[in-house]
C-alpha cells in the first residue's frame, strides 16, 4: 500500500463514519437534546448551528423549516464552517426558504470549496 493510500483510506473511513454519526444522531435527537443544540446554537457554536439548519431543512425533529434553516446555516457559514457553506449554497441554488440566487449560491460553494469541502452541489 503507497504511502498516499495508507493516508486517504483512513481519512476517508473517518467522514463516512462521522457523516453515519451525525446524520443518526440528529434523527435521534430528544426534545431535551433539540434544546440544548438550541441553547449551543445561540451561544455561538457552529457545529450546533449547522445541525439546527439541518434539522430545520429535514424537519428532524422539528417543524420543517427553510427560512430557519438559512438563518441557521447563515451564522455557522459566516463563522467559516465549510458544511455550512455548502448547505447555504444550496439553498440558494434552489431557492429553499430565500429567493432563488445562482450568483449568491456560487459564491457560498465556493467559499466552502476554498476549505476542501467541494461536492456535487
Amino acid at each position: 500500500m503507497t504511502s498516499l493510500a495508507r493516508n486517504i483510506v483512513p481519512a476517508i473511513i473517518f467522514v463516512v463514519l462521522a457523516s453515519i454519526s451525525c446524520s443518526t444522531s440528529i434523527r435521534l435527537l430528544p426534545p431535551a437534546g433539540v434544546t440544548e443544540l438550541r441553547a449551543r446554537a445561540e451561544a455561538g457554536v457552529p457545529g450546533a448551528q449547522f445541525n439546527l439548519g439541518v434539522m430545520y431543512a429535514e424537519g428532524r425533529g422539528v417543524p420543517q423549516d427553510e427560512a430557519a434553516a438559512v438563518y441557521w446555516y447563515r451564522l455557522a457559514a459566516d463563522q467559516g464552517l465549510a458544511e455550512a457553506q455548502f448547505n447555504l449554497g444550496g439553498m440558494y441554488a434552489e431557492g429553499r426558504g430565500v429567493s432563488q440566487d445562482g450568483a449568491v449560491a456560487a459564491r457560498w460553494y465556493r467559499l466552502a470549496a476554498a476549505q476542501g469541502y467541494a461536492r456535487e452541489p
